[in-house]
């Protein structure tokens, strides 16, 4: 493709993200679906070839998820976390549990009933239906976020469903990876004892390095901050600029890969640093912090923020772009979607049953299911060296994940808008009322 067409519709992408992101909050009609579908006329008009887009997903993953996650958690309130952390693991961990067993169930059916046992039969079915399953059983933050962001609900909601689309991205990376390995015997271990340990093991290593890596991140770079000089009212030439903004951001996608590196979780750290930045004033007890106190003020959530607009927007488009529909497929993707409402429904009313304010925003919870990028990246891992010859070849996967991607997103814009129009109504009513 010439140079020139790529930075004109870099250009008509941005527009029209910024027109369906104004509709949004005026009228409440999700900008998602637009985005997607913008994606796949733009790649069928020009004749994209999509099978080459499948190399950039693990890196605009990674970055989407990176700057949303950190986004985002400049907007928590650190209190509210701390509280929330606990319950919204147990409620993660349940939901996924429910949400792996329901889809390798579905997987192992669909492959014998519709892929004419495409991905083996026996053992090797079983587990492509494990990591079928493993792959889809998180939330997207990439999602989610912008989403809830534009949402009138409560803080607790907000911050329960922030914290579980991070954990979730865990559950997806360390279950996939651990599935496939032990499938492909390059574990190094054998039995379900032995499988058990590495898992939890992966799991653990990831959550705590994560944190901590962000939190001490976050510490550390409002110490640096503080050396920044002070932003002035009028910046009238080059040497008003202060450049703690992008210097920020790039901190994070550093902590991000470090973090990564280092066998943690990068979303994690990008969350954490993003809460750190965002409560600066919480760390009083901090001798430097209570003479000279710093936080992301409105100057760099507006930073911030804006680029995590433009990486949602061209996230959006790209899944619409990767995306080679066939009859059956966009099916499977319906079903199985309403089946992960109906899972996600049931792992909420198991454990916050007793929350009166949580359970009377239920069916927006069921519905704020989105699949992203994470999931779409994953399904591509069989095909990488480091499996092609260990395991069979899985075809239809990477094509029904992103499916069902399409129509979680989907579900998700349209609980969105349903919730919104039912809360303008309650408004409309105890106004006239």
């Amino acid at each position: 493709m010439e140079i020139e067409v790529v930075f004109f519709s870099i250009g008509i992408i941005t527009i029209i993200g910024y027109i369906a992101s104004n509709i949004f909050d005026r009228t409440g009609i999700p900008d998602t679906p637009f985005l997607i579908l913008l994606g796949f006329l733009g790649a069928t008009a020009l004749s994209i070839e999509r099978s080459g887009l499948d190399l950039i997903a693990p890196y605009l993953a990674g970055l989407a998820i990176a700057v949303i996650l950190f986004n985002g958690g400049m907007y928590l309130k650190i209190r509210q976390v701390i509280e929330e952390t606990p319950r919204g693991f147990l409620v993660t961990a349940t939901s996924v549990i429910i949400t792996i067993f329901a889809l390798t169930v579905v997987g192992y059916l669909i492959n014998a009933q519709v892929f004419d046992n495409a991905w083996g039969t026996g053992r090797n079915a079983m587990f492509a239906s494990l990591f079928f399953a493993s792959a889809l059983c998180g939330t997207s933050s990439a999602v989610i976020i912008p989403l809830v962001s534009k949402l009138n609900i409560s803080k607790k909601a907000e911050t329960f469903l922030t914290i579980e689309s991070a954990f979730t991205d865990v559950f997806v990376v360390v279950l996939s990876v651990t599935i496939l390995s032990i499938w492909s015997g390059t574990s190094g271990s054998s039995g379900s004892d032995a499988a058990s340990s590495i898992l939890l093991q992966e799991m653990a290593g990831r959550f705590s390095i994560g944190i901590v890596f962000g939190i001490l991140g976050g510490l550390i770079w409002l110490k640096i901050l503080q050396s920044f000089p002070t932003r002035i009212g009028r910046i009238t030439s080059q040497q008003d600029v202060v450049h703690d903004d992008i210097l920020t951001l790039t901190t994070c996608l550093m902590l991000f890969g470090f973090s990564e590196m280092s066998g943690g979780n990068g979303a994690l750290a990008a969350l954490c640093f993003g809460l750190v930045l965002g409560n600066g004033k919480e760390f009083g007890f901090i001798p430097s912090f209570r003479t000279n106190p710093v936080d992301a003020g409105s100057l760099m959530r507006k930073f911030q923020g804006q680029i995590s607009f433009l990486l949602a927007t061209f996230f959006f488009v790209y899944l619409g772009m990767i995306f080679v529909p066939s009859v059956s497929i966009l099916l499977l993707g319906i079903v199985v979607t309403v089946l992960l409402i109906g899972a996600r429904n049931l792992s909420f009313r198991l454990t916050l049953k007793k929350d009166k304010s949580m359970m009377k925003d239920l069916r927006l919870l069921s519905s704020m299911l989105p699949r992203g990028l994470a999931a779409a990246a994953v399904s591509q891992l069989p095909a990488t060296p480091k499996y092609v010859d260990k395991i069979p070849k899985l075809p239809y996967m990477q094509e029904l994940v992103i499916s069902i991607i399409i129509f979680s997103v989907a579900a998700a814009a349209i609980g969105s808008y349903i919730y919104g129009r039912s809360e303008e109504s309650e408004v409309k009513e105890n106004t006239s009322a």
